[in-house]
């Protein structure tokens, strides 16, 4: 099937071999072409979103994991709050939304360990999760790469106790409770890459590839300025060049797992975090996972 947004296996490969800091800068650089152009063709409203959402079988007391690329939809009217409103109007006071707050750790040589700041580190995963963050009433999670940000029914629950996960996809952790609530994955003119998850299977099952470095420590400071010693694991660095996420679409295709919707200029994929679990669960089992496909 023909998509708008999945990335290519030629991109991908090209991709493993440039330095993320190079990636970031090129992305700065494509952002900011496509706004100019996104100004000069299609303009959308809060209400044009709401509607796109609608369409989409997004309502209310929906718990909603979004992962989004603003830039894709076109210009949007009011920017990352449009977006952030028109989710939280849909689905209410019952429902809960989730997003990936993601951050380069950063390293104190003077302490010598990496430093996390829940209130200040910034977000690399795009223009709506870091404004979402910064609103008031959000709830963001202590990772120092894989922090989540949440607001709703819930989120305090969600967000407290990923200090505690050396392994930041965990069950006991934030992915781990949107397992528990089976979540709404909505990817907002993103592909499979943008999936965080994904790698929820990593820590369910015993998972066959040795995914994670071994413990890092870090020092975090709270919501309320209280610091406190924390480990945590990242990527080992060269699975960026072997992992090919997009793999997982055909099978969640082939088996009506994820719906493809119209959105702005872009698309919005929608699909369940239990599903996608359990379909991992199935290709890992037939030693399929997205490190050797």
């Amino acid at each position: 099937m023909s998509s708008k947004v999945r990335e290519s296996d030629l991109k991908r490969k090209l991709k493993a071999h440039i330095p993320f800091g190079i990636q970031k800068i090129i992305y700065n650089v494509v952002k900011k072409a496509r706004l100019a152009k996104n100004i000069a063709k299609s303009r959308y409203t809060k209400d044009d979103i709401k509607k796109f959402l609608a369409d989409a079988g997004i309502q209310k007391g929906d718990a909603i994991m979004l992962h989004s690329s603003l830039g894709r939809i076109g210009y949007v009217e009011n920017g990352p709050d449009a977006i952030i409103d028109a989710f939280l109007e849909i689905i209410g006071k019952e429902g809960l939304l989730v997003m990936p707050t993601f951050s380069t750790p950063q390293f104190d040589e003077k302490k010598k360990m990496f430093v996390f700041d829940v209130k200040k580190t910034p977000a690399y995963t795009g223009a709506i999760p870091e404004a979402f963050r910064l609103r008031k009433g959000v709830k963001r999670s202590i990772s120092p790469m894989h922090s989540v940000a949440a607001f709703g029914n819930k989120a305090e629950w969600l967000a407290k106790g990923h200090e505690k996960c050396d392994n930041p996809y965990a069950m006991k952790g934030p992915f781990g409770k949107l397992y528990q609530l089976n979540a709404k994955i909505c990817q907002m003119g993103v592909d499979q890459l943008a999936n965080s998850c994904i790698h929820i299977i990593e820590d369910k099952i015993k998972f066959p590839i040795k995914v994670f470095t071994e413990k890092l420590r870090a020092e975090s400071t709270d919501e309320n300025g209280k610091k406190k010693f924390i480990y945590f694991r990242r990527h080992l660095p060269h699975l960026y060049k072997i992992r090919n996420n997009n793999m997982l679409e055909k099978h969640l295709l082939g088996r009506g797992l994820i719906k493809i919707y119209p959105f702005g200029n872009t698309e919005l994929r929608v699909h369940k975090v239990k599903d996608l679990v359990h379909l991992m669960e199935e290709l890992a089992k037939n030693g399929i996972t997205i490190y050797n496909s």
